[in-house]
Parts: structure tokens; sequence; C-alpha cells
């Protein structure tokens, strides 16, 4: 009766000993991804404005563009949408953006620009980011995405070819509604 009391405990602290040493060997799980922030549009054109206006984005080819004039449009669908309290304004954690270099013959651009990291996105850090209250927030482009939309535009063609196109994303992200908050 000794003997199977030794042996059952012997296997029970071997047992223990065995998971103990598991777990301390294990791979640490990578640190959750931050959840998505949300910006108006207006946030998203202030943020630009103030943080990126002259300076640049880069194609998928490694080309360089500097923003100028630009127009933020929600989109990305109802995950990427939330709305404010009351349902008086959206936000967004995705936008296409509209610009118009200031450098170079006013060429117009398309691009997506997010809130949050994700598969194809270029940090655009500016000091230290979202960790401080009133630092300039951090966003991701898509260099993927940048499109040359036309060549030599003036403010006035900027602005004529560009707002039938964010009536357009308007009209679709209205239609899809938004899913989060």
């Amino acid at each position: 009766m000794d003997f199977v009391r030794s042996l059952t405990t012997m296997i029970v602290l071997f047992g223990l000993l065995l998971v103990a040493a598991g777990s301390a060997g294990a791979v640490p799980k990578p640190p959750p991804k931050p959840p998505p922030k949300f910006w108006g549009v207006g946030r998203c054109e202030r943020t630009l404005h103030r943080y990126a206006y002259g300076e640049g984005g880069i194609t998928a080819d490694g080309h360089g563009f500097h923003y100028g004039l630009l127009v933020c449009v929600g989109s990305g669908g109802p995950s990427d949408c939330r709305w404010t309290v009351g349902h008086r304004a959206r936000l967004y954690s995705q936008f296409k953006v509209f610009t118009r270099s200031l450098y170079q013959g006013g060429n117009v651009r398309s691009l997506t620009v997010a809130t949050r990291d994700g598969p194809g996105l270029v940090r655009q850090g500016h000091h230290a980011g979202d960790q401080y209250v009133g630092w300039p927030a951090d966003y991701y482009v898509s260099p993927a995405s940048v499109r040359l939309l036309a060549t030599d535009a003036s403010p006035a063609r900027f602005r004529s070819l560009v707002a039938p196109l964010v009536t357009r994303l308007t009209q679709r992200e209205d239609a899809r509604g938004c899913t989060a908050g």
C-alpha cells in the first residue's frame, strides 16, 4: 500500500514537473493588436495637412510624391466604420485620400490611409505618435494603393475632378452602413 501511494505521489510530482518545464520553455504570445482608432473625415484632413503637408508619400515602385490639397473620404465598409454617440457622425479607421501635389506640376493621386497597421501598410509615424496627448497621430499608408489620376491639374481642376469621386464613394459607404459602435 505504501509502495502504491509512493508511486502515485511520484507520478503526480513528475507530471507537475513536466507541466512546469513545458510552460517555462513555451514561446511567449505576441502582444495583442491594438484596437482600431476611428477618425472623422475632418481629423484625417487636419492630420495630413498638419503633419504631411509638403512632405510626401511613396508609390509601390518607390517614387515619392508630395501632399498638397487633399480630401479624405471614409471607406472600408461596415467593420471600418462606427457612429459617434447619438449617431451624429460617422468615424472611420480607413480613408480614401485624394491629393494634389504642391511641387510636381499639380499631379493628382488617390491612396489609402488607415489608422491601424495591416498587411501592405507602411507606418507614417511622427515623433511619439499616439503615445502622448497633443502629439500627432500615427497613420499607415498603402503604397500599392497610390494611383495617378491626373497631371498638371490646377486647384480648380483638382476640385472638379475629385468632387464626383467623393460623392460616389460617400454614397457607397452610406449604403453599406456601420457595424461597429
